[in-house]
């Protein structure tokens, strides 16, 4: 007898991208199937069409739908009344946890799976909002005498980096097992001599702030 699945279809759109989330987590973009998300969510082949014209289309939902959750991380950080430094350091945490936890995602989001991304203005747009929230914390600490005064730009791109960069490696496994958890498995980290996770974090984020403070 055929399994039945536990789906309800008050919002199938966003069923639809939570299974290829599960999906690609397990078999990466390429295993990705429009068919067989519909058949986990119980519905037709044809279903998944009325609300994504192909795969594509699928994979920049689900970038969209992280850049939306990686702004709403970022603004519970800026709603918690704190100074310019702790809120430039929590949110550089808040980006990095989000990639952590969200690795399928956040490689969608950054990575080479979607071709052509900046085309797409719902994609571009998600994007810019959620860079804008870094620029808003550098701009805040500029007018207040505590950043350099250059233009905000040149401060931010190499902080992006940078937190990409952690960002990457985390979700690549490529710190001790111990800080696994953000990764949410238990892959084995490929260079053992490596500063543990939040070492890393720490020194990187103390670099950042020296580098940018009047």
């Amino acid at each position: 007898m055929e399994k039945t699945n536990n789906y309800h279809h008050g919002n199938l759109r966003q069923t639809l991208i939570e299974i290829a989330c599960a999906d690609i987590r397990e078999k990466g973009v390429d295993g990705l199937s429009l068919r067989a998300i519909a058949k986990k969510a119980g519905v037709s082949a044809n279903a998944p069409y009325r609300h994504f014209a192909d795969k594509r289309a699928l994979l920049i939902a689900i970038a969209i739908v992280g850049f939306e959750e990686l702004k709403v991380r970022l603004q519970e950080v800026e709603q918690a009344s704190l100074n310019i430094l702790e809120e430039f350091s929590l949110k550089g945490m808040a980006y990095v946890k989000f990639a952590g936890d969200c690795p399928e995602k956040y490689k969608l989001m950054f990575g080479p799976a979607i071709t052509d991304r900046m085309e797409d203005e719902s994609l571009a747009e998600a994007a810019g909002e959620s860079y804008e929230m870094l620029l808003t914390s550098i701009q805040r600490g500029i007018d207040a005498g505590v950043f350099k005064n250059q233009p905000v730009q040149t401060l931010a791109d190499p902080i992006w980096s940078m937190m990409h960069g952690i960002s990457s490696l985390l979700i690549d496994g490529f710190f001790e097992e111990d800080f696994q958890s953000f990764r949410g498995d238990k892959a084995s980290c490929p260079i053992k001599h490596m500063s543990s996770f939040d070492d890393i974090m720490k020194n990187n984020l103390n670099l950042a702030l020296h580098g940018i403070m009047a």
